[in-house]
């Protein structure tokens, strides 16, 4: 008798348990018919259908568990994969966009795993394109080798009078007698009222170890301000990025971009940017132009038209798709997708 109402009280207390928690499945599934020029050596032009020229096709799963006393245990995993096959986005990670676990405290939250670095969290919101396959992402101002980071650990502050906090710290490849090789460090200062903000940020990425190449003592250095207006009309975005070092994960020099957002009517949105990129010791200056329209079906669902159209000049050859380079140096490239964007 003891026993059995051991149980059942386990049981009720459990059940207690898993009604504070919750997990959930959410994704975007996103694909279009897709124009590019200059998309081979020949300078030919190509038609294809596109997985995610408006947002990455993924899923994922979160979860959070009261803890009480405003603290919560919280976790994520997303995967990334391509729309037109079914295939994953990389053969070497199946969540390769995040997988992090962490607690959620009074004073902010703190997670542990594969996370976005300061920069992809501060920017895509200064984005009015928010990190579109074809958008400003091109330039290189957030490279893909520091977009998403293994073994981090974050810490974001809440809002204490508008400002907060973003700082992460990546124990990078963990190699024995190494503490250098992959290393990352960035923090992020922010404020953000209404519908004004701004931030400040810098971040650096240490070279890896690769077999016999180590480039552990080489550092990618990124400084940057951005600011923005959120109205419910209007929206107007700036985003300045300084890049040094010697590790070159891309050229060191300046990249600048501006754009703005329209909210036409309750489901017809436009957007547009434009930006550049001064290369310290190189010659050319790339320029990038974006422009879209998308018309929501739903909160659910829309249709998209986008575009965009690089400028390359010298040895330039930056794509219109990040993070693809063209396959002519000097070229300019045009790239137009229209599709449909699905969230769930």
């Amino acid at each position: 008798m003891k026993r059995a109402f051991a149980v059942a009280a386990c049981a009720i207390v459990t059940c207690q348990a898993h009604a504070q928690s919750s997990v959930t499945l959410y994704g975007i599934l996103d694909a279009g018919v897709q124009y590019l020029t200059n998309a081979d050596k020949n300078g030919a032009s190509q038609w294809s259908l596109a997985s995610g020229p408006n947002q990455p096709s993924r899923f994922g799963l979160t979860g959070r568990e009261d803890l009480g006393g405003g603290y919560a245990a919280i976790f994520r995993l997303e995967n990334g994969f391509n729309i037109n096959n079914g295939s994953v986005a990389t053969t070497t990670s199946f969540f390769n966009r995040f997988a992090y676990v962490g607690v959620d405290t009074p004073a902010g939250t703190l997670t542990f795993g594969r996370q976005g670095s300061v920069q992809f969290d501060k920017t895509v919101l200064y984005d009015p394109f928010y990190y579109a396959s074809i958008s400003q992402l091109s330039l290189n101002a957030a490279p893909i080798a520091t977009f998403k980071i293994n073994n981090m650990v974050k810490f974001q502050s809440v809002p204490v009078a508008g400002f907060n906090v973003d700082a992460a710290y990546s124990f990078g490849q963990q190699l024995p007698g190494s503490n250098t090789a992959g290393r990352y460090m960035g923090i992020a200062l922010e404020y953000s009222k209404n519908a004004w903000a701004a931030r400040a940020l810098y971040e650096e990425a240490r070279g890896s170890v690769t077999g016999t190449t180590d480039q552990s003592s080489l550092v990618d250095r990124r400084a940057s301000v951005a600011g923005a207006y959120r109205g419910q009309i209007l929206t107007v975005f700036a985003n300045y990025t300084h890049v040094m070092g010697d590790l070159h994960l891309s050229p060191n020099g300046d990249i600048y971009s501006v754009g703005a957002a329209w909210q036409a009517t309750p489901f017809l949105r436009f957007a547009g940017a434009a930006g550049l990129y001064h290369r310290s010791f190189l010659p050319g200056t790339p320029k990038l132009f974006n422009a879209m329209a998308q018309y929501f079906l739903s909160k659910s669902t829309s249709f998209y038209a986008i575009g965009g159209y690089i400028i390359n000049s010298g040895d330039n050859a930056y794509s219109v798709l990040y993070p693809n380079p063209t396959a002519i140096p000097g070229q300019t490239q045009l790239g137009i997708a229209i599709g449909v964007d699905h969230r769930f």
